[in-house]
This record gives C-alpha cells, sequence and structure tokens, in this order.
C-alpha cells in the first residue's frame, strides 16, 4: 500500500526535492528519480545529507517546499537517528508539506509512525535496497534496471555485470557534496561511467588497493566455541574492498567476521546467524548478513572487540 501512495502523491507533484544518502545506494535512488522527473518534465533538485546532517538538510527542504506548492520532498537511503529525530522532522510538516521517506535500514521503535502521523509516506522494506524501492515508486524502465543492479552489487559487497560499482565505490570516497550530486547527475543522464570518475579511479585505485594489501591485519580468536575474527584495514578502506581482495574470511574459517575501523566496526555472517541482531546489541543496526555498530572506544584492541562481539553472539543464539 506504500508504494502506490508514494506513487501517486509523484505523479500528482509539480517539483521534486530528493535528499539522498551518499552512498552508492543513495546515489542511484536520486537518479533513479531525477530520472523520472526528466521524463515527466517536472522542476527537480538533488541534495545529498550524511545522518549527522539530515535534520537540517531536510528543515531547509522542507522550508523551502512549504513556499512552493505542488513540491513533494523524497529522502531516499537514510533512516531516523532515533524517534526524537522523527517526531523532530513530522514537526517541519506542519504547513502541509509532502513527504516520502524511502529506505532498507532498521528504524528505531516509534519512528516510522510518528512520520505517518504528520501525513508522511514511509516505504521501508529490510529486503530491498533503496534504489530497488525507489525503482518501484517511480515505475522504472528496463533501462533503469542497470542502475539497481549496480547498486544492490554495492549494498551485498558482490559484482554487477559491469564491474562498476566496485569503482564508483572508491570514486565516492573523493568526492566532496558537490561531486556527489554531480555524480548522481551523471547517472540520472545515463551516464554510467563519466570520463571525470574514470580519471580519478585510475588516480586512486592503484595506490588505495596496495595500501589495503600492505596494512590490512587479520587477528583469530575462540570463546565459548564461538570463532571471530577481526581484520583491521587502513582507516580509509571499505569493508567491500577488503572482502573482494580476499581479507576477510568465509564461512569455514569463522562464524563473525568483524573489521575494525577507528570509529565503528562492521560485522559479516553467514547461515542462521544474524548480523543485524548482533549489530543492534551493540548500539547499531543494518542486514542480515551485514551490519555495522559504533566502536565503543578506540583504545579497545582486536582481542577485547571479538569477545565483546562473541558476547552479542550467545545473546543472540539464545533468542533463536
Amino acid at each position: 500500500m506504500a508504494y502506490e501512495k508514494a506513487t501517486e502523491l509523484l505523479e500528482a507533484a509539480r517539483r521534486l526535492h530528493a535528499v539522498s544518502h551518499v552512498d552508492l545506494d543513495g546515489l542511484v535512488s536520486a537518479a533513479l528519480l531525477l530520472r523520472w522527473a526528466r521524463r515527466r518534465g517536472i522542476e527537480a533538485k538533488h541534495d545529498v545529507a550524511g545522518v549527522r546532517g539530515l535534520y537540517r538538510m531536510l528543515r531547509r527542504a522542507l522550508q523551502e517546499a512549504a513556499g512552493r506548492p505542488g513540491t513533494v520532498v523524497v529522502v531516499v537511503d537514510l533512516s531516523p537517528g532515533s524517534r526524537a529525530d522523527a517526531e523532530a522532522v513530522a514537526g517541519l510538516l506542519r504547513w502541509g508539506q509532502r513527504l516520502v521517506w524511502i529506505d532498507h535500514h532498521e528504524w528505531p521503535e516509534g519512528a516510522r509512525e510518528a512520520l505517518e502521523r504528520a501525513g508522511a509516506i514511509v516505504v521501508h522494506d529490510r529486503s530491498r535496497v533503496t534504489a530497488e524501492m525507489a525503482c518501484a515508486v517511480a515505475r522504472c524502465t528496463s533501462e533503469d534496471r542497470t542502475l539497481v543492479e549496480i547498486a544492490r552489487a554495492d549494498d551485498s559487497c558482490s559484482e554487477d555485470h559491469l564491474g562498476l560499482a566496485d569503482k564508483w565505490r572508491l570514486v565516492l570516497r573523493h568526492l566532496d557534496w558537490e561531486g556527489l550530486r554531480r555524480a548522481a547527475g551523471a547517472l540520472a543522464e545515463g551516464s554510467l561511467w563519466p570520463d571525470w570518475a574514470r580519471e580519478i579511479y585510475e588516480r586512486e585505485a592503484p595506490s588505495y588497493y596496495q595500501e589495503i594489501r600492505e596494512k590490512t591485519s587479520v587477528n583469530s580468536y575462540e570463546f565459548n566455541g564461538i570463532r571471530v575474527v577481526v581484520v583491521t584495514p587502513p582507516p580509509r578502506a571499505s569493508g567491500c574492498d577488503v572482502q573482494r581482495l580476499g581479507l576477510v574470511p568465509g564461512p569455514g574459517e569463522a562464524d563473525v567476521a568483524v573489521i575494525l575501523y577507528p570509529r565503528g566496526i562492521s560485522i559479516r555472517t553467514w547461515g542462521q546467524l544474524r548480523a543485524d541482531c548482533i549489530a543492534s546489541r551493540l548500539g547499531g543496526g543494518g542486514h542480515s548478513h551485514v551490519a555495522g555498530a559504533p566502536r565503543p572506544s578506540t583504545t579497545m584492541g582486536p582481542a577485547q572487540i571479538a569477545r565483546m562481539v562473541a558476547n552479542a553472539v550467545e545473546g543472540c543464539r539464545a533468542e533463536q
């Protein structure tokens, strides 16, 4: 029902303002919406935001929409940080602005209800990447589905048939806010791999991958029969790239793999063990086999992190 309501609202729009996350899934979702607006001949605007800057960006977008009747603001690939954040956004809708929120991440309890009570349409589906959901709402064409494949490959750390997810992932790490909007614009126009992006990739890729190979450490631990491998890459490395280079163990070598960053951890699991359950016990969230959580302290080393994760695994198994 939410998909149909979102589509109906978009079809009635005279202006579209997309606010997306900075990663490839978010930018592809925005590109799909920009393509839809172009096909319909309506004005469209795109902004990017991180989790911390989301409320500030939405406040500006919704204030602008209040003075531009017919505007629909669409948030893609971002979740409210808390129920209080969702209630704060809901409070911005007091002038009747129209808001559609499309996302696949785990949401805080009560956040969706707070937005829907204020009139927002929330399309929340944990089983799909956001680009796939945006595609359904915007009634994608067959040409659009290549973009969805690229977004899905990036989100799942797999490969698309064009091999572009890995390349875009690296390029996006070198772009500022304007560059990220430029990337979404290029994708919207059908330029899946523009020359300027290729130049960045060719310049940065050799040293980037070499640094990952040379500076990544791997430590294995076992607590109460739970095998945890902690992989510590260079701070700027993507977990997907570390995995693609074969530095993250597979299911035969560990029950849980943890990629350790200065401020957070990325969790990989297999089979029945859910990464999102582990992450939620550590203050984070994510998907069934890929999730993330904050790192409690930079002074916690791999062994301490491994024990903390193993304790969370025991709790998750007790719930099954």
